[in-house]
């Protein structure tokens, strides 16, 4: 029997978006998790519930018999975990502990759902004092224990926070042995021609945006040290041999030494690997663009979120339109991919807000973009703006990621068309571009041939062109 069952609870099969899509990666949460679970003497099962069934997870329940079962809980898999703590319940186990960034907010329909004690912040400290006192003690004097929230006798207690590692060197490496890597190859490569593997070199977040939630490492950045990230790297390289490899952290260039660092350690060591990541546009310029270049970075994904600035303001993102063009413009310049992600159906926004992105898109043309529509998390600004707006018995699940869930500006179905408008819209300037090369060619040397020969300029060459998707066919 071990001392816990570690598990998530994402199933792919019922992911729409994602089967299209198919870019899985592993829990790295709770891998760390058990790398840490196991370096301190504990006995631990995973659960690796990517590829698998709910009936698989009961099946792994009866034969491991757990008394304690771990399940890590977003947005997207809220109902998913409430099916699964009560499996656990119905096959004996004891207790059911549940962390991630929704159940703290939502810790009393945890509870009422099968959870017996919610984990806040980082789970490894937590969960190394919390499985003997469990097996000790029980659910008793638990008032005075760091980063849980329970309940006894209808009184839900939200004791004070554990303090957070500091020194995320000291942590292991999460525990990919316990997964079935080739199962996360084999989905990659079946429409990509490739694999990937995720890694994270930090914890934390100093920015706050108003739409995003911190509830597990909070706003306080840490990094490991680049020896380490790249000691990583140079490990996965050699054990999985992945075509690319994913940087997952929120930011990964917020600390700029630090950056130049990782540059140099990468450089040192012969470590250039194809990788991509996430960043601010406020937070890359030319030089930090050529190191990522040299270090292998391949694409860099910016949440752009929106081409007005007033939707940007609202969005607390501290950045303008002109730092995203800027941003795009040069990662391009130094050979990077840019990728956008646009946030539609903020409060504020308009029909002319979204044109705006429209044009924003059309004139940055990033290499990729992905679009969602706004979804206010409890415990964020936006949702404390929006709260009493959110349409009752609603989930964000992996069924409805872009269906608006709170009543805003304009009904569900005008942010259906909107993404459809814009995507397309987008695509038809991509096309026109690259379909209309060789005419433009041809109407620039004949509108110089006119203009030398009356020396009236009718209308300037760009003006021109902005036409000519109207009248001219190929």
């Amino acid at each position: 029997m071990a001392d816990i069952l570690l598990t998530h609870a994402y199933f792919l099969k019922y992911d729409i978006i994602e089967k299209r899509v198919m870019k899985p990666y592993p829990p790295l949460g709770i891998l760390y998790l058990s790398a840490y679970l196991k370096r301190a003497r504990f006995s631990v099962d995973v659960f690796d519930a990517t590829f698998r069934d709910p009936k698989d997870f009961e099946e792994t329940v009866r034969r491991t018999r757990p008394r304690i079962v771990g399940i890590y809980a977003n947005i997207i898999t809220r109902d998913n975990v409430f099916r699964m703590a009560r499996i656990a319940k119905d096959n004996g186990v004891e207790f059911v502990i549940c962390g991630g960034p929704d159940a703290p907010e939502w810790a009393e329909l945890y509870l009422e759902n099968g959870a017996d004690i919610i984990g806040t912040n980082e789970g490894e400290r937590t969960l190394e004092a919390l499985i003997p006192w469990l097996n000790e003690r029980g659910m008793s004097g638990l008032e005075d224990f760091q980063g849980i929230i329970f309940r006894r006798n209808g009184r839900l207690f939200r004791t004070a926070p554990r303090p957070v590692i500091t020194d995320l060197d000291s942590l292991p490496w999460p525990d990919r042995d316990v997964l079935v890597m080739e199962d996360y190859f084999k989905a990659w490569k079946s429409k990509h021609g490739e694999s990937s593997v995720s890694l994270i070199t930090a914890r934390g977040c100093p920015f706050h945006c108003a739409w995003c939630s911190a509830e597990v490492f909070g706003h306080s950045h840490r990094q490991r040290s680049p020896k380490n990230v790249v000691d990583e790297m140079v490990m996965i390289k050699e054990k999985y041999s992945p075509d690319i490899m994913w940087v997952s952290d929120d930011v990964l260039t917020i600390n700029r030494r630090w950056s130049l660092q990782f540059f140099e350690e990468v450089k040192r060591r012969g470590a250039q690997h194809p990788y991509e990541c996430l960043s601010r546009v406020d937070l890359v310029d030319r030089p930090i663009l050529q190191g990522l270049k040299d270090s292998g970075c391949f694409r860099i994904w910016y949440g752009a979120e929106s081409g007005s600035q007033q939707v940007l303001d609202s969005m607390e993102k501290g950045t303008t339109v002109e730092q995203i063009r800027e941003a795009a413009r040069i990662t391009q310049d130094v050979g990077i991919q840019a990728g956008f992600f646009i946030l539609l159906g903020y409060p504020e926004e308009t029909t002319k807000d979204i044109r705006k992105t429209i044009d924003l898109l059309k004139t940055a043309r990033p290499d990729v973009f992905g679009t969602s529509v706004a979804f206010p998390m409890k415990g964020t600004e936006f949702y404390k703006r929006v709260g009493d707006r959110i349409i009752p018995d609603q989930n964000w699940s992996s069924r409805n990621q872009n269906k608006l869930l709170f009543k805003a500006r304009y009904p569900r179905l005008y942010y259906w068309f909107a993404i459809r408008w814009l995507v397309k819209e987008v695509n038809v300037d991509k096309m026109w571009r690259q379909r209309k090369r060789p005419y433009r060619k041809i109407l620039t040397e004949a509108l110089k041939i006119a203009v030398a020969r009356t020396g009236v300029a009718a209308m300037d060459l760009g003006s021109f062109y902005r036409t000519q998707p109207k009248r001219l066919t190929p």
